[in-house]
C-alpha cells in the first residue's frame, strides 16, 4: 500500500475489545479489518442513497403513471362504446 496514510484512532476500550475479537476469528490485524469495514460503511451509504433516489424517483412518476393509466382507461371506455354500437347496429 504505497499511497497509504497512518492515521491515529481513539476507540472504547469495550469496543476495541469486540473489534479484537472480531480479529482473532478472522485471523486479521487492526488495520485489515479497519479498511474493510470503512469500504463496507461507504458502499452502504451508497446504497442507501441509491434507494432513496430510487423511492423519490417512484413517487415523482406515481402521479404521472396515473394520468397515463387513467387517459388509457378513458380511450379504452371510447373503443368500448364504439364496439358496443357496431354490435348493436349488427342485430
Amino acid at each position: 500500500m504505497s499511497n497509504s496514510k497512518k492515521i491515529i484512532l481513539s476507540l472504547p476500550e469495550e469496543l476495541l475489545d469486540r473489534v479484537d475479537d472480531c480479529l482473532k476469528a478472522e485471523n486479521k490485524n487492526r488495520s485489515e479489518w479497519v479498511r474493510e469495514a470503512i469500504v463496507h460503511y461507504l458502499a452502504e451509504g451508497e446504497k442507501t442513497r441509491i434507494r432513496v433516489q430510487m423511492e423519490q424517483g417512484y413517487r415523482e412518476m406515481g402521479m404521472l403513471n396515473l394520468k397515463l393509466s387513467e387517459e388509457g382507461l378513458a380511450e379504452d371506455e371510447e373503443d368500448l362504446a364504439v364496439y358496443e354500437n357496431i354490435l348493436l347496429e349488427s342485430e
